[in-house]
């Protein structure tokens, strides 16, 4: 069952992304963030017995996330003062992501805040804060949905990305052995874009669906594997379906981001 709910989740979300690039960039934001709180809501670490050990993330890891949505739906607030600020980031304000490192950055400083906080006297210091920063930095990378909603390949790529994840995560459900299970994944991500780059009235080409469906079945799948092995132990909804369902979404959001900048390119 917790397979099952965290992939309706990743079907549900990917939807939800689907629909929203083509109505407006700034609702694939909003689907963006409900994938970041999921993140953000990710079990507490363990260490290296399997024990809980305290973890203050939430903050740091939505913090983290946040800085990168804003980013990528506006660049020009990485516009500094006139005269400053190189001509690069008005000449691609299109499908961009360069919030990554200003969100990662972000992580680290809400982290080392939150650990300055603790009054436990911080055991696993550094173990809490690397998860911390690790959490916001899958958060970021969720951004690269919204990133594809304003590349070259606009929602025609965002629903070839969904539809590739969608049927990985489908044949991922099949109780057969794992490593074969992940091959027909690929394989029916592969199949699943190109059938929605035929079925679209776009410059999209097959070749681009089987590359970019593919490649989002295959991470979509290793978001699912990441986040239930991440969750192990752990009893609660976020880690149960929540956490895997949104990690899927993650993994696969950088690859949609590099398929909507590659559209037009030779052979694709």
């Amino acid at each position: 069952m917790p397979r099952l709910g965290s992939t309706m989740l990743s079907l549900a979300l990917a939807g939800a992304i689907t629909l929203a690039a083509y109505a407006d960039p700034v609702f694939v934001g909003a689907a963006v963030v409900l994938v970041q709180v999921l993140i953000a809501l990710a079990p507490s670490a363990v260490d290296a017995t399997g024990h809980s050990i305290r973890s203050p993330h939430f903050v740091a890891a939505l913090s983290g996330g946040l800085v990168a949505t804003a980013i990528t739906l506006a660049p020009d607030l990485l516009s500094g003062a006139t005269g400053t600020s190189p001509d690069v980031v008005g000449a691609t304000d299109s499908g961009m992501l360069a919030g990554i490192l200003p969100a990662i950055a972000v992580s680290v400083f809400v982290a080392l805040i939150a650990q300055m906080l603790r009054t436990d006297g911080r055991p696993d210091l550094v173990l809490s804060t690397a998860y911390a920063v690790t959490l916001g930095a899958f958060a970021a990378l969720s951004a690269g949905w919204i990133g594809a909603a304003q590349s070259l390949g606009d929602a025609e790529a965002v629903a070839v990305g969904a539809a590739g994840l969608a049927a990985g995560l489908l044949v991922w459900l099949i109780p057969v052995d794992r490593f074969v299970c992940a091959i027909f994944a690929v394989v029916a991500g592969a199949g699943a874009g190109a059938a929605v780059t035929l079925a679209l009235d776009s410059t999209l080409t097959w070749a681009f669906g089987i590359t970019v469906g593919s490649a989002t079945a295959l991470f979509g799948v290793l978001g699912q594997v990441l986040g239930r092995a991440w969750s192990r132990g752990h009893t609660h909804a976020a880690a149960g379906w929540g956490f895997p369902g949104a990690m899927s979404i993650a993994l696969a959001a950088p690859l949609v981001y590099v398929g909507g900048q590659l559209v037009g390119a030779p052979g694709l």
